[in-house]
């Protein structure tokens, strides 16, 4: 099911949007999904973060090397 939704956007942003879509031979509606996407995801991830970085602290895990080194030998 989709659902239309009326957005609101400056003028700037609206002429950087078609200028966009015109380059990448996509539909304004296309860049605001995986815009959206994307950003959604992010937000997700951040959010994940958040709670799992002081768990991970706890066990002394700081660094992206603290995580490889939990993992190896």
């Amino acid at each position: 099911m989709r659902i239309s939704l009326s957005v609101s956007l400056p003028n700037k942003l609206v002429h950087e949007l078609a200028r966009l879509a015109k380059s990448e031979n996509m539909s304004r509606s296309e860049i605001i999904k995986l815009a959206l996407r994307d950003f959604l995801i992010d937000k997700q991830i951040q959010c994940l973060r958040e709670k799992l970085v002081p768990h991970a602290h706890e066990k002394g895990i700081f660094t992206d090397e603290d995580v490889f080194r939990s993992f190896g030998s």
